[in-house]
């Protein structure tokens, strides 16, 4: 199944001390998933595309520093193609994947999203934005829903 593919690939890609075979294996694949992530035409019931769109992200803090520019390069743009292809169902995911990347490495993030255009940068916040509200929005639900704190705090002073 495309579940079970996908978790293949993750293996292959997130391999702890990488080879010269494993490089060459991720630089035949990523072209390959980035068209996978992209092409939102097919259905995808068991969410393989949201699978991959987090390997690649994970990827990227795989390799060396210096190659996180190239990464981020183009896993960045493939994010926002699929949440402009996909809209609002995929703006959380999305949002979560692109702090994923700004944490790995701050700065090279900024030089990437410098580059964009306005527009893409005006959506590439829209999407975080909607991305944390929507967070925010059910961790409120769920403290109100239960009634409690979502940390509670025991007292118990040996008595």
């Amino acid at each position: 199944t495309a579940k079970i593919a996908a978790n293949c690939i993750k293996s292959l890609l997130l391999q702890p001390s990488q080879t010269s075979a494993d490089l060459s294996t991720a630089r035949y694949l990523f072209p390959r998933l980035v068209a996978f992530v992209t092409d939102t035409d097919p259905e995808d019931p068991e969410n393989a595309r949201s699978l991959i769109a987090q390997t690649l992200c994970q990827y990227v803090g795989t390799g060396v520093r210096g190659r996180h520019l190239a990464a981020m390069a183009v896993v960045i743009p493939t994010l926002m193609a699929r949440a402009t292809a996909e809209g609002e169902e995929v703006y959380q995911e999305t949002s979560a994947r692109l702090l994923e990347l700004a944490a790995i490495d701050q700065e090279t993030f900024r030089t990437v999203v410098g580059g964009m255009s306005d527009g893409q940068k005006g959506f590439l916040e829209e999407v975080i934005r909607f991305g944390r509200q929507t967070t925010d929005q059910v961790s409120k639900a769920a403290t109100a829903e239960s009634g409690q704190p979502s940390i509670a705090l025991k007292m118990d002073f040996g008595g």
